[in-house]
């Protein structure tokens, strides 16, 4: 029995489909690239009021030919994830602009970030490693290419960045290039892919659609992923933010695919809604949880693997609230058949980044894989033999089949606190050991003549580069 939430049904699908389309056709995108544009109009898109107008038959043809999974590679290509329907990828965030120590936020700096990329690789359930943080020491302008450099330098896990600028992207293909052996290699086995973000509503940066020209060029995959905020960037009823993110995600499918038919797309459903009070983004309300759940089912409907925003929190501690958002919304992420869990290591809505969040996201991940797991029901455990010689010892402890199950139907977590009541015991009271304990392992360093040819891609001429030192 694996446990599994159900949100939609067929007609909901259908009537979300038919309102994406709806908007394609009749609102459309605005597209700020000449070169797309031309493309669109001529297979059947219609520049009308500054947009362009997508027609339903072209939508579900692109949908028809993308790629529906790839895999994504470590630097060696000995590590790899999938993504795919009926996988689950984990990654830490590729990188916030402030830390956060548990009292107080403060710039990031490139030790945070060495750290970060320690920690990521060390933690079983973080499967690809983002920078968490940014480092200050960065030029910006070239910030992804130096964040990559120490990636490929010091983990073997297949890595994730977000890319500011198109020549960046180029950059960091060649790096990649360098650590699989080939330019042929690293476009049979990516090491990574563009991430797409339309900027709602229904609009696209032309420097996203610059990377994304570039990444489709070299066959790689795409991952497409607006970010609607219910009651801002569009309307704010959940059934309608659903339909226009779905409406923004499938206008990039259409570009992917019209580029390079048969594009690996990953499906971005990450919507979220606006505190009423405020006006800030949340990142774990309810409606966090209802708009993850429809937006696993729709972006499944096609075929795609789908990425969403949950096991997230607005709080900004390490408190109940960082808790129960975190926990139940990441939960109904897995039993809802999410492929992707992009930003472990996040506190608040973007506030920071933190070790400790980290861990503390890596133990919850691990909880939640438990559940999703579900348990058999069959002759062996439904435990009959057992049970008469259980009755007959008056203890179930010493029995062989308590042996043969005990690990493998029980979690048994690293960190959590379980026994008898010690006032003040609980998971924060472990977490400065743990960590002494993970920055003491070893990392599986790049060897020194990739290195030095990883080096060659920075700094540009005239930057500045503060800490860009070698491995240490």
């Amino acid at each position: 029995m694996n446990p599994k939430a159900v949100f939609l049904g067929a007609q909901e699908i259908a009537r979300l489909h038919e309102a994406s389309l709806r908007m394609l056709s009749e609102v459309g995108v605005l597209i700020p690239d000449e070169e797309i544009m031309a493309l669109l109009c001529a297979h059947g898109g219609e520049k009308k009021n500054g947009r362009v107008l997508l027609p339903a038959a072209l939508v579900e043809k692109s949908i028809a030919q993308a790629g529906k999974s790839f895999h994504l590679y470590g630097r060696d290509g000995k590590r790899s994830v999938a993504f795919a329907q009926g996988a689950m990828v984990f990654c830490s965030s590729p990188g916030q602009f402030a830390l956060f120590d548990g009292e107080k936020r403060r710039e990031p700096r490139k030790a945070d970030f060495l750290q970060a990329i320690h920690l990521a690789h060390h933690l079983p359930h973080i499967d690809v490693v983002g920078g968490l943080f940014l480092p200050a020491e960065y030029p910006p302008q070239r910030r992804e290419v130096y964040m990559a450099r120490e990636l490929f330098a010091r983990t073997d896990k297949p890595v994730f960045l977000w890319f500011s600028r198109k020549e960046n992207f180029a950059s960091v293909f060649a790096m990649s290039a360098v650590c699989a052996g080939s330019e042929e290699a690293a476009r049979d086995e990516p090491r990574l892919f563009a991430f797409l973000e339309p900027i709602s509503p229904l609009r696209f940066p032309q420097e996203g659609l610059a990377i994304l020209k570039e990444a489709v060029a070299l066959g790689l995959p795409v991952m497409i992923g607006p970010m609607v905020q219910a009651g801002s960037t569009g309307p704010v009823t959940l059934a309608g933010t659903l339909a226009q993110e779905n409406a923004e995600i499938l206008s990039g499918v259409v570009i992917a695919e019209l580029l390079r038919p048969g594009t690996p797309i990953c499906y971005g459903g990450i919507p979220h809604v606006i505190d009423p009070r405020t006006g800030m983004i949340s990142f774990g309300s309810p409606e966090q949880g209802l708009l993850s759940l429809a937006m696993a089912e729709l972006g499944a409907s096609y075929g795609f693997p789908v990425y969403v925003n949950v096991g997230l929190t607005d709080s900004c501690a390490f408190d109940p609230q960082n808790g129960w958002e975190k926990g139940v919304t990441l939960i109904l992420g897995m039993l809802a058949g999410a492929t992707t869990f992009g930003h472990m290591g996040i506190v608040g809505s973007d506030q920071g980044g933190s070790l400790w969040q980290l861990v503390l996201d890596n133990e919850l991940i691990g909880f939640c894989k438990r559940v999703v797991r579900g348990f058999s029901i069959d002759e062996e455990t439904l435990a009959f033999s057992a049970i008469r010689e259980g009755v007959q010892e008056g203890s179930f402890l010493p029995l062989p089949h308590t042996v043969r199950w005990l690990r493998e139907e029980l979690w048994v977590p690293p960190l959590s606190f379980r026994g008898t009541f010690r006032a003040g015991e609980g998971i924060l009271e472990r977490i400065w050991t743990f960590l002494e304990e993970v920055f003491c392992l070893p990392l599986p360093l790049l060897e020194e003549e990739k290195l030095r040819q990883l080096d060659s891609f920075l700094p540009w001429e005239g930057e500045p580069c503060q800490g860009c030192s070698g491995v240490k």
